[in-house]
């Protein structure tokens, strides 16, 4: 049984990683800003009440990390962290600055937060759900600057992590076209087949795979 942790919970890929990592019989966590607003949340909640702790939380509140650290006091480690909360705004200024924040530098910052309770993890991993978008070398359309440059930079983060960290085993990973709101109808990759395969790499890694950046099949992708 492991301690996870998961951000972004009541909907899409953050649910479905919810739901199967709840299916495995883990204890976990999930982060949403607002989870009353997710049926599906709280049918999750009376099927595993034993497993299931839900936290009403924004990923860009600097003050979550220690409210995080406080409800999983009782927990003896954290063994794994998934940062999937995410948004896709415009290039404005404003959505610029939102789409940095929300993509890159919170997700990092909250697991500088979390690094006391993973070292107490035997097989302690952060994975980070990035995006193909992300990739210098395979953008040929151009366009979404601010959720490409994000994610670019999540990934140049994520790496650093991995050397200045190197007791945390740290992935990053693109769970491919999901038909979600964000990214819609005509997506092929169902919601379910990329947490499934997400959920097998991550259980799957070890330090050689620390700082790599794969697809939610196991692919490598160019930075």
């Amino acid at each position: 049984m492991n301690h996870i942790l998961i951000t972004g919970v009541s909907r899409g890929i953050g649910l479905e990683l919810l739901s199967q990592s709840l299916a495995k019989g883990d204890q976990v966590c999930g982060v949403a800003r607002a989870p009353e607003e997710s049926s599906e949340l709280s049918a999750l909640q009376k099927k595993y009440p034993e497993q299931l702790m839900i936290v009403k939380g924004d990923v860009n509140d600097p003050e979550l990390g220690k409210k995080m650290l406080s409800a999983l006091s009782l927990w003896k480690s954290l063994d794994l962290v998934i940062h999937n909360a995410g948004v896709y705004l415009s290039d404005s200024r404003e959505d610029f600055q939102k789409t940095f924040l929300t993509n890159s530098v919170s997700p990092y910052l909250l697991t500088l937060d979390l690094l006391p309770l993973l070292k107490k993890s035997s097989l302690p991993r952060a994975a980070f759900i990035s995006s193909q978008m992300g990739s210098v070398g395979e953008n040929s359309s151009g366009g979404n600057v601010s959720y490409r440059s994000s994610k670019a930079a999540l990934n140049m983060m994520v790496k650093s992590l991995s050397i200045d960290e190197s007791w945390l085993t740290s992935l990053i990973f693109h769970p491919g076209w999901v038909k979600t709101r964000m990214g819609g109808g005509g997506a092929p990759v169902n919601p379910p087949d990329s947490a499934k395969g997400l959920l097998n790499l991550i259980h799957e890694s070890g330090k050689k795979d620390s700082g790599t950046f794969r697809t939610f099949q196991g692919k490598i992708l160019p930075w």
